[in-house]
């Protein structure tokens, strides 16, 4: 009896948990869509003053965007010009991440409205659970609730570190990808370019390689979302500092090796590096689920022994 209320309190309490946790994503989304939108219109103004022609330009691929404000000849080594390029390049990547918000905040409202209800049918079963469970002893009583919370809030931990794992998986995935992308593009520069032997497919791995850049910094701002809200049990300590400017970093070295066409080199440092220590967070991330699922079996063991003992 106690058995069948325990599983179906935590199914409730996880799907209450679910909802709130939406609820607050769907905040935050709404929140990074204004923050797009401002940043969308702050790079807007910058080119316009800079070369209001560059806002026109749509380039078939990443290679075209670079060939037309950089060039191939001197005029790459202008700084002026590395600029423009770097607000064209994240312009292109706010309006990108702005159809991705708009499209996430859609599919969490969605599935807000498949979820509701949950609260009520939690406090019925957690009623109905109370009144079998009768403890006469109020010292047992409170250090039964005491255990019940404590489980609950690992639970609700675990959730968390699920969520990190899931997003941290995802940008694994598209930055393992774009490393083949650029690896595939390696002739991608300058002089390859004056001595035509850059093929399409090249240019095509390298729009590829941003394609899944970006990709991986949404996925890892998300993981580092998710990591703010996990309490460590352990007191592990994962940083998650450098990935806010994983973007920024592809760009630069992107236009680097342009300009000095060492066959995008320097990105592929870049992207590795940053994989390098994502696999790192990974590992921690994926001991301490371990060690608190451990820690919930030993919880759960001295809860139903409370009870059978009852």
């Amino acid at each position: 009896m106690h058995t069948q209320y325990n599983e179906k309190i935590s199914d409730m309490k996880k799907c209450i948990q679910k909802k709130n946790k939406l609820k607050l994503l769907l905040k935050q989304t709404e929140q990074d869509i204004i923050k797009e939108k401002l940043l969308l219109n702050k790079l807007s103004d910058e080119l316009e003053k800079k070369n209001q022609d560059v806002l026109k330009l749509e380039s078939k691929n990443i290679t075209s965007l670079f060939y037309a404000i950089l060039g191939i000849k001197e005029e790459r080594l202008d700084k002026d010009r590395q600029k423009l390029l770097k607000s064209k390049l994240k312009y292109d990547q706010c309006i990108n991440n702005m159809n991705y918000l708009v499209n996430e905040s859609k599919k969490i409202v969605h599935k807000i409205s498949e979820i509701e209800g949950c609260d009520s049918q939690y406090e019925e079963l957690i009623n109905k659970k109370l009144k079998i469970i009768n403890l006469e002893d109020k010292e047992t009583n409170e250090e039964l609730k005491k255990l019940i919370k404590r489980k609950e809030n690992m639970s609700a931990n675990i959730i968390e570190i699920d969520e990190a794992i899931n997003y941290g998986e995802k940008a694994l995935n598209s930055i393992e990808i774009a490393i083949k992308k650029l690896e595939l593009a390696d002739g991608w520069g300058v002089t390859d370019i004056l001595e035509g032997s850059t093929s399409e497919d090249k240019y095509n791995n390298i729009d590829d390689a941003r394609e899944y850049a970006e990709q991986a910094q949404r996925m890892l701002g998300k993981f580092k979302r998710e990591m703010s809200d996990i309490v460590m049990m352990t007191g592990t300590e994962i940083p998650v500092g450098t990935f806010d400017s994983f973007a920024d970093q592809f760009f630069d070295s992107l236009i680097y090796d342009w300009v000095v066409n060492s066959d995008i080199g320097k990105t592929l440092d870049v992207v590795k590096n940053i994989k390098n220590q994502l696999d790192k967070a990974m590992s921690k991330l994926y001991e301490e689920k371990v060690t608190e699922e451990f820690m919930i079996k030993q919880i759960e063991e001295q809860i139903n022994y409370i009870i059978e003992n009852a």
